[in-house]
């Protein structure tokens, strides 16, 4: 090797580690946290002075009094690094990075968000979304001196209220050690959270501290799941359009299984075609999760399904003391949301299919 390649060589080096020194910009040249390093201290029930002080700092700019040392509020920004862990239980993320901010919870696993619903996060207290249940009528004038009648409109209020759904992984002091375990625990936790969202939005029972979901909502339109064609894929986009929903955000969801029946139905004689056709059903959109009851296909218009998000959407809590004595951590994401349909006509179900 040449002095030239040598001299690259040490070029490149000296540029990769300014690189990974340089802070990141929300943090400035103020305390840096470094979850590894927190996760060890949390395990020993003392935190290291810098990652104190930038606990205080986040917990200031996010409005939070008088923070828990041992149970600190980690935003999104902080989680970066993706690797490490032993065995099944994490050894094939080792060297692994993903180096870009954490992603909304909904957006990498959620048919519901993808489907177009509306998400509205930072809410604190109750919240009501109102919705005109009887439109005002338009009147025609006979001549300039005719008046108008007038013509109110009815509203209602759908409530809505935090309801709580939570994930816990427990991993042990040595993964933190020799990993940045924060971030695996962190994909973990936000895709059963996700999961668990989309069935509540989709199926939710509405007791148990579940909300209330789409398809246990009075009003929903249904049609006959037997023997499903083309007719009645149809009749269901025409019943969502019918009830005035938006034309161009109907679009259907259904099961893998689902799918696999209707392309291989077709929609009329030999030839013409089948009823799910390169992920378009009745010249919609067409989707899969098996978030969906087995034998359902939805129809709808999904704007009209309303999710609120409370606060900054997840708190993340770290628990050393749980297997103080075996060495085992704890981490919890907790997200207080609830759902409500804000036009359930604007929805057609076909159930039992065959």
């Amino acid at each position: 090797m040449d002095l030239l390649d040598r001299t690259r060589i040490q070029k490149a080096a000296e540029l990769l580690q300014a690189v990974a020194d340089y802070p990141r910009p929300h943090r400035n040249d103020g305390p840096k946290l470094r979850l590894g390093r927190l996760f060890c201290d949390l395990s020993r029930g003392h935190v290291h002075g810098e990652d104190r002080e930038a606990i205080q700092e986040i917990a200031l700019q996010h409005g939070i009094k008088n923070p828990d040392g041992q149970r600190p509020f980690i935003p999104f920004s902080e989680f970066r690094d993706l690797s490490k862990a032993s065995a099944g239980a994490g050894g094939f993320l080792v060297s692994a990075e993903v180096p870009d901010p954490a992603v909304d919870i909904l957006r990498p696993w959620s048919i519901a968000a993808r489907a177009g619903i509306m998400i509205e996060t930072g809410l604190i207290g109750d919240q009501t979304v109102p919705k005109v249940t009887v439109k005002s009528a338009p009147y025609w004038l006979t001549n300039e001196s005719t008046a108008v009648t007038a013509s109110q409109p009815t509203l209602s209020q759908i409530p809505l209220t935090p309801k709580t759904v939570g994930g816990l992984v427990a991993f042990s002091r040595q993964l933190a050690l020799q990993a940045n375990a924060e971030n695996f625990v962190r994909r973990e936790l936000m895709r059963t959270i996700g999961m668990a969202i989309d069935q509540a939005i989709l199926n939710g029972s509405g007791a148990a501290g579940q909300p209330t979901g789409l398809l246990l909502t009075a009003g929903v339109q249904s049609q006959t799941g037997t023997s499903l064609s083309q007719t009645g894929v149809a009749t269901m986009k025409k019943l969502v359009a019918e009830a005035n929903a938006p034309d161009e955000a109907i679009s259907f969801l259904s099961t893998p299984a689902i799918r696999l029946l209707l392309e291989s139905r077709e929609r009329a004689t030999t030839g013409s075609g089948f009823i799910w056709d390169r992920d378009m059903v009745a010249s919609r959109p067409a989707n899969v999760s098996t978030d969906v009851p087995t034998a359902t296909m939805i129809c709808g218009a999904w704007p009209a399904i309303y999710l609120g998000i409370w606060g900054q959407g997840f708190v993340v809590e770290i628990d050393p003391s749980t297997g103080f004595k075996s060495a085992v951590l704890s981490a919890r994401l907790l997200l207080s949301c609830d759902a409500a349909i804000t036009q359930p006509t604007a929805f057609c179900v076909a159930s039992s299919i065959t």
